[in-house]
């Protein structure tokens, strides 16, 4: 039993050792024609270096021994390696089915092809003049804009933010024969935007008063002559508009700002009820421009 595990360890031994051997001569015979397969590394049995170097040894038999410079030059790493006597006698004890994987000629391996070219980058100073004419063309844009601000503020203001509001609507309650419907929407007579007109100076006209609402939800009332109101309308706005409006005190005291041009016309605002928003005094200067001064909460 002892005899037969040891003939079985020595046979796994000598298995291994010669699947070993085989995949150092795979390696060898991916050698150039040139590289004798017996020359290597002191510290690596299957590397070399393409020129003479003091690591190459020689594996043909026996120790590896160490190869001069010129030993290496003309015979190691040349054709004429098949007439050195150290490779005659190594090919001696090499199986011939290995000697000959040694000797089967390498396929020719085709070299990469070249990258390709890199696109040539424009010049320079084309690219300076595209960039300055594009300079050149803001600054007259702006130069333009602020002397027409300066010409006509006005203008400018009602150019950047627009005037007509947007509003949607769904009425509910009954309506008051002759009451007008809400047909479109509101006008405004000042510039629709939330930055405030300019404080009236001495001899401005007074014109009357105004309404300022935002891009938000309001109510909007019809109310009769005894202060009751008979219709409610839900819209909105899309940007700051203002409409003209005229105070009224009904006779239960209700206290309203009905509107009197645009779409909205003959509704009416009521404080605490229909949303944020601001009643101006609107005067007008001896050049036209207008200017306001925003109502107290308590006038309101």
């Amino acid at each position: 039993m002892f005899g037969r595990r040891k003939r079985d360890d020595a046979a796994r031994v000598e298995e291994a050792r010669e699947a070993e051997r085989r995949a150092l001569f795979e390696q060898l015979a991916k050698r150039p024609e040139t590289v004798c397969p017996f020359l290597g590394l002191a510290s690596d049995r299957a590397g070399y270096q393409p020129d003479p170097t003091g690591e190459h040894r020689c594996y043909a038999f026996g120790d590896p021994a160490p190869l001069s410079d010129e030993q290496q030059r003309h015979v190691c790493l040349e054709r004429g390696y098949s007439n050195c006597p150290r490779y005659l006698r190594g090919v001696l004890v090499i199986p011939t089915e290995e000697l000959e994987a040694l000797r089967r000629p390498q396929p020719h391996v085709a070299p990469p092809p070249p990258p390709p070219p890199r696109p040539a980058r424009p010049p320079r100073r084309r690219r300076s003049l595209l960039v300055g004419l594009a300079l050149v063309i803001l600054l007259v844009a702006a130069v333009g804009t602020g002397g027409l601000y300066l010409i006509n503020p006005n203008f400018v203001a009602r150019l950047i933010t627009g005037r007509s509001p947007t509003p949607s609507s769904l009425a509910s309650g009954s309506a008051q024969p002759g009451s007008p419907a809400p047909t479109g929407s509101a006008s405004a007579l000042a510039t629709a935007t939330p930055t405030p007109l300019p404080t009236p100076t001495a001899g401005d006209t007074f014109v009357g008063y105004q309404v300022g609402v935002g891009p938000q939800p309001y109510q909007l009332f019809t109310v009769d002559d005894a202060g009751n109101t008979t219709r409610t309308v839900s819209t909105s706005f899309s940007r700051f508009s203002h409409a003209r409006v005229s105070p009224v005190t009904a006779s239960n005291g209700l206290r309203y700002w009905l509107t009197t041009d645009g779409g909205w016309a003959g509704y009416a605002y009521i404080k605490g009820q229909s949303g944020s928003f601001q009643i101006r005094r609107l005067y007008r200067g001896a050049d036209g421009s207008e200017r306001a001064i925003v109502l107290p909460d308590d006038q309101v």
